[in-house]
């Protein structure tokens, strides 16, 4: 919490401090994704759409909202073994979603056509946890229905870190950015607080922390030769 008061006071300082140079908002929607043998399909997402406060030179602060998670492959509900070795035992499905928002204290360096840009990016919300604990028919090899299943929601903040590439520009109003990110999102904190009531039954701990890909399309309403 103090980081994120920290950041906070330094971007209003900022705005109060250089308010002439302020312009207008530009804004942001975004997708990235993240690479996990954890994960089924070995990989799990996000969706993001802000706005880019403002610029002073290669301070370009953003504030936005993302929404992402992701599911664990099905696997044995008992023990630690992540294989299913007899599924007549019963399996786990797990789910992480997590909705928060966030601060970036975006820098970016180069020209208009070509920046090159480092995001440090405090994330505060919720992180939501299912699991369900899927029971065997027997006969026909089918899981139909649900023994016992598991919500919980807590409240989470973590760190992500990004270094990019904006510029690819269409027209002064629409623009591309690429980028390559690290996020210290934790499914595990909100998975540790859940339990199934079954004996020997009880969740799986996956590593969510990992490195993906983003693609982010900008947009500026207010865009005039004079910028």
């Amino acid at each position: 919490m103090a980081a994120l008061k920290l950041i906070f006071s330094s971007i209003l300082f900022l705005c109060v401090l250089q308010l002439h140079a302020q312009k207008h908002p530009v804004f942001f929607a975004g997708f990235e994704g993240y690479r996990h043998t954890d994960f089924e399909d070995n990989s799990f997402g996000k969706f993001s759409v802000g706005s880019q406060i403002y610029q002073i030179k290669f301070f370009a602060p953003e504030i936005g909202f993302d929404y992402g998670g992701g599911t664990l492959p099905e696997r044995t509900v008992f023990g630690e073994d992540f294989t299913i070795q007899d599924p007549r035992k019963g399996l786990l499905r797990q789910r992480f979603k997590f909705s928060v928002f966030t601060l970036n204290p975006k820098l970016k360096f180069g020209e208009e056509d070509a920046y090159i840009t480092f995001s440090p990016k405090y994330h505060i919300g919720r992180l939501m946890g299912e699991a369900a604990y899927l029971v065997y028919s027997g006969d026909n090899n089918r899981y139909i229905g649900v023994k016992e299943s598991e919500e919980a929601k807590i409240r989470t903040s973590f760190w992500s870190f990004a270094i990019g590439f904006e510029g690819i520009q269409i027209s002064p109003r629409y623009w591309f950015a690429l980028s390559i990110h690290y996020t210290l999102v934790d499914a595990n904190e909100v998975w540790n607080t859940m339990e199934f009531s079954t004996q020997d039954a009880f969740m799986q701990s996956a590593s969510t922390p990992t490195i993906g890909l983003g693609l982010r399309f900008y947009y500026n309403p207010f865009a005039s030769k004079n910028d």
